[in-house]
């Protein structure tokens, strides 16, 4: 195991973790593979690429090409000779070029049971499409996205309230767990590869912030509910409450649940204080909310908000 030179490919916070225990497990790590810097937030300060930071203070080499087809980034690549890639939530396509090389391929962990939720936001997608069961696949990757034959599978079960945060948690115990007693089986070649089932797939799409926005009219209770737990904290679901002639951004960060219909008069958008939730009119049931923050102001909770401003109505 010790002899096989491993390339570790990552791009979110949480890719550390899986960095951290392929190392602790003794695997012979020769290079970090990461995005490039960015700049964070308005002040155009640039990130602290986390990933990075652990590869220098493991004083392993870090590559952050812009363009993985880079030439010059490529022979870099091949000096380092390595036996086989890892990746975790890498965020980019690896080229034809950059597969053939590791003589054993590139291994990559995906937070979902594929052939289910291809792509970027397979956590969220879980959450928005509001499965019951996902769980993580560990494959060596082919030229398509994550279309890669399965080394193994575990699944595990969505709880009613799960966010993005818990079950992001949740699927990467479970991978950085299972990923070096893996890899030490594929390395040693004790894994039977299965091709991905043909039947059932499915893709999901980058999430953008504009995707937070709520239609009240067209959007049912469920469906708003999901998008709150499934986007916040990494993006905010969002509304505009219009008062005064004037629009204002209203984020919504913390639901409480679905109220079937009956009990509350409400049109979509349209909303009052129900005991000590604000309970929201849409397009089927009654959405009931915890948390909520008006654009440029602190976050408040619905006897606050009713409090400022009222009864009133969400603009969809």
């Amino acid at each position: 195991m010790q002899n096989k030179r491993i390339v570790f490919a990552g791009g979110t916070d949480w890719s550390v973790d899986f960095l951290e225990a392929i190392v602790k497990e003794g695997f012979n790590v020769v290079g970090v593979l990461t995005l490039p810097d960015s700049p964070k937030d308005r002040g155009l300060k640039v990130a602290e690429n986390i990933i990075k930071s652990e590869g220098d203070k493991l004083k392993i080499p870090v590559f952050q090409p812009r363009k993985l087809n880079n030439l010059d980034f490529l022979r870099e690549f091949k000096k380092i000779k390595p036996d086989m890639v890892v990746a975790v939530a890498y965020g980019k396509l690896f080229p034809r070029k950059m597969l053939s090389i590791p003589p054993l391929g590139f291994v990559n962990f995906h937070p979902s049971l594929l052939p289910k939720l291809r792509g970027p936001s397979p956590i969220m997608g879980a959450i928005l499409e509001g499965f019951t069961e996902t769980g993580v696949s560990i494959i060596k990757l082919g030229e398509g996205m994550d279309d890669g034959q399965i080394l193994v599978q575990k699944s595990r079960a969505i709880d009613p309230r799960e966010t993005n945060a818990t079950l992001t948690r949740k699927l990467v115990n479970l991978g950085k767990r299972i990923l070096p007693k893996i890899l030490k089986k594929y390395i040693n070649g004790e894994i039977v590869l299965s091709p991905q089932p043909k039947e059932g797939v499915t893709v999901c799409g980058m999430v953008k912030k504009e995707d937070g926005r709520v239609d009240w009219q067209n959007e049912t209770a469920e469906q708003i509910d999901r998008k709150i737990r499934a986007l916040n904290p990494q993006f905010k679901t969002f509304t505009f409450l219009e008062r005064n002639n004037q629009k204002k951004r209203v984020n919504i960060l913390d639901s409480f649940g679905v109220f079937a219909e009956g009990g509350f008069d409400l049109s979509p958008g349209q909303y009052k204080l129900s005991q000590d939730k604000l309970a929201v009119g849409t397009s089927k049931n009654t959405l009931l909310i915890n948390k909520i923050q008006l654009e440029g102001k602190k976050a408040v909770f619905p006897d606050e908000f009713i409090w400022g401003y009222g009864k009133g109505r969400f603009l969809s």
